[in-house]
């Protein structure tokens, strides 16, 4: 009996199947976790540092801009998720074209910039604004922001969705902290 079960070819044995089953299966397991990675990757990390720190400088001169205008603006976002409308109080061109920013925390895909559509007639304080996109992924809080056209100055804030479907978006806080020690 034991002379026959040794002369039976290795793939009909049941040790070298069993011995296999383990790296059979870690590799399996390695493929289809790359794929779950893949497909929700995020954006936190930035490909290129250097080219972000020197855009910084820029950025901070849109912020002080937007503290001498004293521009405010607040932004209140449709239950459905996919309509806003923006008031925007301050010394600005109520001709530029202005827009509405709505930036998902880790994935930079759904990131929706949308250009706004004035409702109230100009010179009136604050200007109204409407806004249409597209439903908004789920996320637990967004980066709002609003700017002008020419990238002169802009206004954000980050808007806690639990909180509320309105965000008042100002001057960076910092900023104004900064601005009033200047004057001072």
């Amino acid at each position: 009996m034991s002379e026959s079960n040794n002369t039976k070819p290795w793939y009909k044995q049941f040790w070298p199947w069993m011995l296999m089953a383990g790296p059979i299966f870690v590799v399996l397991a390695s493929v289809s976790m790359f794929f779950v990675a893949k497909a929700s990757m995020t954006d936190l990390v930035s490909d290129d540092y250097y080219k972000d720190g020197k855009h910084i400088e820029i950025q901070l001169h849109r912020d002080e801009e937007a503290v001498k205008r004293h521009i405010r603006a607040q932004v209140l976002v449709s239950p459905d998720m996919n309509a806003a409308k923006v008031f925007v109080s301050g010394d600005f061109d109520s001709k530029q074209p202005l827009n509405l920013l709505m930036m998902h925390p880790a994935k930079k895909a759904d990131d929706q910039t949308i250009a706004l559509k004035a409702v109230s007639p100009e010179g009136s304080v604050p200007m109204e604004y409407e806004a249409v996109f597209k439903p908004l992924a789920h996320a637990n809080h967004w980066y709002v922001r609003v700017e002008d056209g020419a990238g002169v100055w802009r206004v954000e804030n980050k808007w806690i969705v639990s909180q509320g479907n309105a965000v008042n978006l100002t001057p960076m806080d910092k900023l104004l902290g900064h601005a009033a020690s200047q004057t001072e």
